[in-house]
């Protein structure tokens, strides 16, 4: 049995242990002993949320995003044995330890939603609503897991209840089609919809899910589904649930117009919890070790401190002068890349991330921030474009170059694949350290070989059809080869 506890969905069964569960045997479910009010429903809850925390949404995530588009480097190809050289490099093989380390985070993410629902009727609740609030916010955990799976591998095992045994757990740990984990994101994220929470949270409930959270999700998946060729004959349908749902999301909104919000709001910490512009952040707690976020370290610029963090910061994800120069002079964001040196090479490092009360250990008070309106209202002009209405996409990506307080030349010139890039490379420059640039290239490119592969080897020579997706763990996958098989190229075939 031992060998099991390895493979991530095993770690959906220990999710269930919290503190506040001490049960010797994980896999025992007596939900009379484990759950008798609703304070235990809100443990875990709070866990699912802690979950989020994890290398999914924390420090090495920017391996799988930014760095492994290359639109930032990776500075030290030996660190961790080159393990993170491989996701710049395009390299990767099953063995990397953060590959696994984030899919099983994940996994254990979505272990902690479904036990959460599993036992949501074991207690009585004082308002009958919170039970359903409970569900909505475990589910849009879910849904959030499930959609990173499918971007990132494609097909991959996908559940909706509880696995509470090892057989059961043997038998889930098999590819579902990537059809049926887009099913299973769009029933959650309607429960969320349909759901008693409220559309935005308040300042007070920062890092809670609200409804248009969920609407802004549902637009982002169907985005992707979309846009990858295996959906080709559905687009147009898949498209037009895209466009209701971000519509939805951008009607809800508290403010008039993106350029009423400043971009530096977003980020300074004294506005950041009730910044109108953030749909859903992940929140973190300055000066405390276990609660703490490490960004403004992470983020600054190498060997150096008191710039970002008083921590002395480590930077392997910097920018290049090239990207730098792709802002315009008077583009707000632009501050917002500033030049350092590492081994006598000039790099840019990110301003996003400043936290200088942290104290010397460097653990701040910066959140990660997963939805916010000028992704919704880019993701706008991304659906308008495939959907062939280039007017719309263009009003649209307005939206966001007013806000940066930029006008492009020729605007009402672009048009195919030139309003496409404009699209694009406008979300580059938008959430550059921000963990959204490997999906956007897979939807810039329809996640099709013939498009993007010739656009990356460009960058990379290494760059291959395998590099599509990430490839299953090891571990995951020998302990159900022929259920769980590897993804295409990383076995030699």
């Amino acid at each position: 049995m031992k060998k099991y506890i390895l493979i991530a969905l095993a770690a959906i069964i220990c999710a269930s242990c919290s503190d506040f569960l001490n049960e010797s045997d994980p896999n025992s479910v007596t939900s009379g002993n484990f759950y008798e009010s609703e304070a235990d429903i809100t443990n875990v809850l709070n866990s699912a949320y802690a979950s989020l925390k994890g290398n999914y949404y924390f420090v090495n995530s920017y391996h799988f995003t930014d760095v492994h588009s290359n639109l930032t480097v990776c500075t030290d190809p030996g660190a961790r044995g080159g393990a993170y050289f491989q996701f710049y490099n395009f390299t990767l093989n099953e063995e990397n330890e953060f590959l696994l380390n984030r899919y099983q985070t994940i996994y254990k993410s979505i272990g902690y939603a479904d036990k959460l629902i599993y036992h949501l009727d074991d207690v009585t609740y004082a308002d009958p609503s919170t039970r359903n609030s409970y569900e909505a916010q475990a589910r849009f955990i879910r849904a959030l897991g499930f959609y990173t799976l499918v971007a990132e591998w494609g097909a991959v095992p996908v559940f909706d209840k509880a696995l509470t045994s090892m057989p059961e757990i043997k038998e889930a740990n098999r590819r579902t089609s990537k059809a049926d984990v887009y099913d299973q994101i769009y029933k959650d994220l309607q429960y969320v919809i349909d759901s008693p929470l409220t559309d935005l949270t308040p300042a007070a409930d920062c890092g809670r899910v609200n409804k248009v959270a969920a609407y802004a999700l549902y637009g982002k998946a169907a985005l992707q589904q979309a846009t990858d060729v295996e959906f080709a004959s559905q687009r147009k349908t898949i498209l037009a649930k895209a466009e209701s749902m971000l519509n939805e999301a951008w009607n809800k909104k508290t403010f008039s117009q993106l350029k009423d919000i400043p971009f530096a709001s977003i980020w300074d910490l004294s506005t950041q919890k009730g910044c109108k512009e953030n749909i859903f952040q992940i929140n973190f707690v300055a000066k405390n070790a276990d609660l703490g976020s490490d960004f403004a370290y992470v983020y600054g610029p190498m060997s150096e401190a008191n710039i970002t963090s008083k921590h002395l910061c480590n930077s392997a994800s910097m920018t290049t002068p090239e990207f730098y120069a792709t802002y315009d002079a008077n583009d707000a964001r632009r501050a917002f890349l500033r030049k350092t040196t590492y081994s006598g090479i000039e790099y840019y490092h990110s301003m996003k991330y400043k936290d200088l009360d942290c104290g010397s250990d460097g653990y701040g008070g910066n959140n990660w921030i997963v939805l916010r309106y000028a992704d919704v209202a880019l993701m706008l002009a991304e659906a308008y474009y495939w959907d062939g209405n280039e007017t719309e996409a263009r009003k649209w990506l307005k939206v966001v170059r007013d806000r940066a307080g930029v006008t492009a030349s020729a605007e009402a010139s672009e048009t195919g694949t030139v309003l496409r890039d404009a699209i694009y490379n406008e979300r580059m420059k938008e959430f550059i350290h921000e963990g959204h640039s490997w999906h956007d290239y897979l939807r810039m490119y329809n996640a099709d070989a013939t498009q993007m592969v010739p656009a990356f080897q460009a960058k990379n020579p290494n760059f291959t059809l395998k590099d599509l997706l990430f490839p299953i763990p090891y571990s995951e996958r020998i302990l159900n080869p022929e259920g769980l098989p590897q993804n295409p190229g990383y076995l030699g075939d």
